[in-house]
């Protein structure tokens, strides 16, 4: 099998005899054991910490937990994922996306409450900030003001979390949520289905009836 790699501005060639029944992740080890200078990031080999995410073949996945024989094609490509500055090889740079994040940051303060209905912010709790979604977004990289996906789905734990008496939705406005252009490429993409444009929208709704944000004047409207 022939492998592909970015690496920099070109493209490094190896080929393996190897089964396709091993991971993404198995195959960069046993390449590794090739080229000891080719870089990526792997920990927890669970698809739990969320630090191997990698193109394969032009889409976005997590290394431990995408097989080979996912991909029909007879070649295999694997590229750092988009909208991401790339340290070497396959790691980029995540500092960027946390800033993101911490800018429209939402603290947990706690409160009374009668209920704490957990399935509510369960999806969003549920993310290992793999930042796929980030990736795939066609906002990111025209948009800097634009809070992204990830920092959207981690604020709306809080935001939308019973224990939590702080309910500042309009910080979301400094991130500018209403951007966000329903494509739905987060959706499909996230590895743990969090549904990040499904929680935007709901955010959206929140801001709209607050008066934060005004509502669409059409079907047709993408957020701009």
């Amino acid at each position: 099998m022939i492998i592909n790699i970015k690496r920099g501005d070109s493209f490094c060639s190896y080929d393996l005899d190897i089964q396709r029944n091993i991971t993404v992740l198995e195959l960069l080890h046993k390449i590794k054991e090739i080229d000891p200078t080719l870089s990526y990031r792997h920990m927890c080999r669970a698809g739990i910490c969320g630090t191997c995410a990698v193109k394969v073949n032009g889409k976005n996945v997590l290394a431990c937990k995408t097989r080979l024989d996912k991909f029909e094609d007879e070649s295999i490509v694997l590229e750092p994922v988009d909208n991401a500055v790339v340290i070497k090889d396959l790691v980029v740079e995540h500092g960027y996306w946390f800033d993101k994040y911490k800018d429209i940051r939402v603290d947990f303060i706690p409160g009374k409450y009668d209920n704490f209905n957990f399935k509510s912010i369960e999806n969003a709790k549920n993310c290992i900030a793999c930042f796929i979604c980030n990736s795939v977004c066609p906002v990111m990289p025209i948009d800097k003001d634009f809070g992204g996906p990830f920092a959207f789905a981690r604020v709306y734990g809080f935001l939308e979390d019973d224990r939590n008496q702080n309910k500042d939705y309009a910080k979301l406005m400094k991130g500018v949520l209403n951007h966000c252009t329903h494509c739905k490429n987060c959706n499909y993409a996230c590895p743990l289905a969090v549904m990040p444009e499904v929680l935007i929208k709901k955010m959206e709704d929140k801001l709209i009836s607050a008066g934060l944000l005004q509502a669409p004047q059409n079907d047709l409207f993408f957020g701009f």
